[in-house]
């Protein structure tokens, strides 16, 4: 077994990086808005119509408004949309929104408060909520696997 040595510029790194959820209060949380779809190709199906050949696309943004000193809105915009064969079978598009309480931190440590730890408070609920709309719909339900929000803030910080 081969274990790699992380010196101490690398450790603070981790810490400064991946300790950063403390004392933040979710307040209010709340669907925006919500549209779902279903194509007229599709209001009757059978399970084999989907099996194996489904292509989703989910598209996650993250926005956020200060509401005052302490408190900020963080909205993440959620696209779903699922074809078959090329064709459009069902579009889902919804805003969902957390009210969130910050200590007094870094502007950096909020930043990725905002962009990290709040979406992962509430992306929990996003999955629920699509998970109903799917099976309320008549959809067969989708397994949406969680999100590292970490991985796509630094992915967004490179570019």
């Amino acid at each position: 077994m081969c274990s790699k040595q992380i010196d101490s510029d690398e450790f603070g790194y981790y810490v400064e990086n991946l300790l950063f959820n403390h004392d933040i209060e979710l307040l209010s949380q709340f669907v925006k808005d919500l549209s779902f779809e279903k194509k007229e190709d599709y209001a009757y199906f059978t399970e084999e119509d989907f099996k194996g050949k489904t292509d989703f696309s989910l598209n996650i943004e993250i926005e956020s408004k200060q509401r005052d000193e302490n408190q900020v809105l963080v909205s993440l915009i959620v696209n779903l949309e699922a074809k078959i064969n090329q064709k459009t079978a069902f579009i889902l598009e919804m805003t969902y929104c957390g009210l969130f309480k910050f200590p007094n931190v870094t502007e950096d440590i909020l930043e990725k408060q905002i962009k990290v730890e709040c979406p992962k408070m509430l992306f929990p609920y996003i999955r629920r909520l699509i998970s109903q709309t799917m099976i309320e719909s008549g959809m067969p339900n989708i397994d949406i696997k969680n999100i590292n929000f970490f991985d796509l803030y630094k992915a967004k910080k490179k570019n």
